[in-house]
């Protein structure tokens, strides 16, 4: 109490002149707090928009591209089915070993199959590992071509190695899938 005790006593010794002028300083010294006030307020709401113009702009970019990327989808969905509509009864194995004899690189060494679901899409994958033993680089060659040649073909993965048994010739891995018709479990 004692501090606004000396404050009163200080303002009431103030003659009216100098009082005024104090009271000009108190004012002009609240106008310009609240003018500061009042301007960090507006550039701060006003970078706000800005950066919600900004979120905006990446918001409807990336749902542009949603859209475009589901267009593409729904377009390599119709052309798949379109092409399992049209070979239904295609089946790798036989198509890979009746290639082999069509090339005149005789039979693969090993062939592996395997059907694997891709989860709730209405295709299983059919992949299928052979193993080519001493086959010439041209023959691997002509091979790759009538695979990729075939749309309904996917080449995974190929591994070369120098064939140990035979000199000038190659050893090669291929796995290679498909799409099938997803097949319905009886129980």
């Amino acid at each position: 109490m004692e501090f606004f005790d000396k404050i009163r006593d200080r303002i009431q010794d103030l003659e009216e002149k100098e009082f005024y002028r104090y009271l000009l300083i108190l004012f002009l010294v609240l106008i310009l707090l609240m003018g500061f006030f009042i301007f960090r307020f507006y550039r701060n709401v006003n970078s706000y928009k800005n950066r919600i113009e900004e979120i905006e702009d990446i918001r409807e970019d990336s749902v542009k591209d949603i859209l475009a990327r589901n267009e593409n989808v729904q377009k390599r969905r119709k052309e798949v089915n379109a092409i399992l509509e049209k070979e239904e009864g295609f089946k790798i194995i036989e198509y890979f070993e009746k290639l082999l004899q069509q090339l005149g690189l005789g039979k693969a060494a090993e062939i592996v199959p395997i059907r694997r679901s891709l989860g709730q899409l209405k295709y299983d994958e059919s992949e299928i590992t052979a193993r080519l033993t001493g086959i010439s680089t041209q023959g691997l060659c002509m091979l790759l071509e009538k695979l990729e040649q075939n749309k309904r073909i996917n080449i995974k993965e190929l591994e070369i190695k120098k064939s140990e048994k035979t000199p000038k010739a190659i050893d090669v891995t291929i796995k290679i899938a498909t799409l099938q018709p997803k097949v319905e479990e009886v129980t």
